[in-house]
């Protein structure tokens, strides 16, 4: 039951709070079992040669996947469903969300919640359903030991090891994991199970320091050309016939968009139940033809070209202007899950 008392504060609600600790690999399932009472818990796992988001059950069989780059998945499907009710006449619906923990996200996926928590909770309008579920959920983040070809986080001002935003974080190492704490969650999550975990040795924490150090030389290599310092005006400025060249190929299958961890577009309808009415919201891209559609039928990005340079407005311009970041992560998923082969960071090199 610890646990659920913890789901009440955010990540960062409790700063310099970092501690160190040992984890043998042993007492991992451990940890997860002392959780599981309380909590829906979602682990990284290998199944058909990728990493995926799984429900962890004690006793069933699986590969980790924690020594891999994130997981297919990105976190935004737990925080924002793909689909879901609002709303109900006379506000009758009532929100509720399952205490969680994921196990995983790494520092990229963190820089996603960073922009999902600028947009759904910072803004002038709170969005009800995505605070309680940050309210109810626990990030336990793991380095990314292996960065691979499509990684780009040094691109966008992060690294392959999560620095914020995690309330504990676990660095695989050979025997083990080197955890740290990163909030009161992840502080009181340790002190209730104490037992399982050690103090570090200095040749852990060198050990620690030597994979983190590797794996941005791993990933500085595959991106050894760093973006504009003033990208966000070669964006704004950039004209037409730049970005007809560059969204000739796309097919405009959206799955850069659906699979991005950072976009946050959705749309609201209204539909019939029981005799009633209720509202709905489902996730949305800017690469639909009717996404900027207004009342009468006009539509200012009706060409295909208009709508692909939005979303490099959205997330390379318009983003950083208001929270000085960028609204991109770095993940790669968008060049792994494009059909036409459209590597992202050769737009923006190309600009």
């Amino acid at each position: 039951m610890f646990l659920a008392k913890l789901c009440g504060f955010f990540s960062e609600a409790t700063k310099g709070m970092s501690e160190l600790y040992f984890l043998p690999a042993q007492k991992l399932e451990s940890l997860l079992a002392r959780m599981i009472e309380d909590n829906l818990i979602y682990i990284p796992v290998v199944e058909q040669e990728r990493a995926h988001f799984k429900r962890f059950r004690p006793g069933e069989s699986f590969e980790w996947a924690l020594d891999r780059i994130r997981p297919v998945e990105p976190l935004k499907g737990f925080f924002m469903k793909f689909k879901e009710v609002v709303a109900k006449p006379g506000g009758s619906l009532e929100k509720k969300s399952s205490r969680s923990v994921i196990l995983g996200p790494k520092a990229c996926d963190l820089r996603a919640m960073e922009v999902y928590d600028k947009v759904f909770l910072a803004g002038e309008f709170v969005d009800p359903f995505y605070k309680e579920r940050r309210e109810n959920t626990i990030l336990i983040s793991v380095d990314c030991p292996q960065p691979e070809p499509t990684c780009f986080c040094n691109l966008v001002g992060i690294q392959p090891h999560p620095l914020k935003g995690f309330d504990l974080n676990l660095t695989p190492m050979n025997s083990g994991f080197l955890a740290e704490t990163g909030s009161e969650k992840g502080a009181e999550l340790v002190r209730h199970a104490r037992i399982l975990f050690q103090p570090p040795s200095p040749e852990q924490i060198k050990e620690r320091d030597t994979q983190r150090a590797q794996a941005v030389k791993t990933v500085e290599a595959t991106n050894p050309k760093a973006l504009e310092d003033n990208l966000s005006r070669k964006v704004l400025d950039a004209d037409m016939e730049f970005w007809e060249r560059e969204s000739t190929t796309c097919v405009e299958c959206c799955a850069c968009l659906h699979i991005c961890p950072t976009c946050y577009c959705f749309l609201l309808y209204d539909q019939k139940d029981d005799g009633g009415s209720e509202r709905v919201r489902v996730w949305d891209a800017c690469y639909y033809a009717a996404y900027a559609r207004v009342g009468g039928g006009a539509n200012p990005r009706a060409d295909f070209s208009r709508r692909f340079r939005n979303r490099f407005l959205c997330k390379y311009s318009y983003f950083p202007g208001y929270h000085g970041f960028f609204a991109c992560s770095g993940c790669g998923r968008c060049i792994s899950g494009c059909t036409a082969k459209i590597d992202i960071r050769e737009v923006l090199w190309g600009l």
